[in-house]
């Protein structure tokens, strides 16, 4: 599955202070300037910088867990997968009850394709009733589940996620391809259409969207859908192939 890695800008706004508090007197502050330095060059995409960054933190308390969770994500960027994977258990070893370090790690096997791995990580963090980020959780649960073929415990990932959080577009347009999965493409329809209402720039959503149409036969509206993923994200991946069908289907 390809995760819309906007998300990792998702992720840093869910970070959450879960560091052992170990910093000497007057280190607090400079490790926590540290830390909001890398996620600013993080959200620059300036990974080399955001190394630095965390590396003086890092260097003024090592048993600081957030730390270690920015650290993965930055090495996530990078796609140094297994730098990114010791960071995040580095994390969840300095505090077990980290579930934003464990729901990263999940986002990290799915990204890899490890999903028993992954169904273990956001297991334990959708469980978790004081994470904030449950919803997020239980969908990318519902995503290991949906690509290991087990389609109900895929549903009913979804659908707790829903449950906490029913504007969630990421979940409307995960189950939205579950539903393309088995056939019933007028639910599917539905689903991608409540991702675009909930975020208009979700180009994948939109060309799912396109895609479900055509398979209803309804090429207009495939059409209308490619055209919107070409005018807001004309070279990336959605964007080329909707590029493509607009050639073969819409001229």
């Amino acid at each position: 599955m390809k995760l819309p890695y906007s998300c990792l800008v998702c992720l840093l706004l869910l970070l959450s202070c879960g560091g052992k508090e170990t910093v000497k007197e007057g280190g607090k502050g400079q490790i926590e300037d540290q830390k909001s330095l890398a996620i600013a060059s993080i959200y620059r995409r300036n990974f080399q910088q955001a190394v630095v960054d965390i590396q003086i933190a890092e260097q003024i308390n090592d048993e600081d867990a957030e730390v270690h969770l920015i650290k993965g994500l930055i090495f996530l960027g990078l796609k140094d997968y297994n730098q990114a994977e010791a960071s995040f258990k580095r994390s969840i070893e300095i505090n077990s009850k980290y579930s934003e370090a464990r729901y990263n790690l999940c986002v990290l096997y799915l990204k890899v394709e490890k999903f028993d791995l992954a169904i273990e990580q956001c297991s334990l963090a959708s469980s978790d009733i004081l994470y904030r980020s449950r919803d997020k959780a239980f969908t990318s649960l519902g995503v290991a589940y949906f690509r290991k073929g087990q389609i109900e415990k895929a549903m009913e990932s979804y659908n707790k996620a829903l449950q906490l959080n029913p504007a969630f577009v990421y979940t409307h347009n995960e189950l939205g391809k579950l539903y393309m999965s088995t056939g019933k493409h007028e639910l599917a329809i539905e689903e991608f259409k409540r991702a675009v209402i909930g975020y208009e720039f979700y180009d994948e959503a939109l060309y799912n969207l396109g895609v479900a149409y055509l398979q209803m036969g309804q090429a207009r509206e495939a059409c209308d859908a490619f055209n919107r993923v070409v005018e807001i994200s004309s070279w990336s991946e959605y964007g080329v192939n909707a590029k493509n069908y607009l050639k073969s289907l819409c001229n």
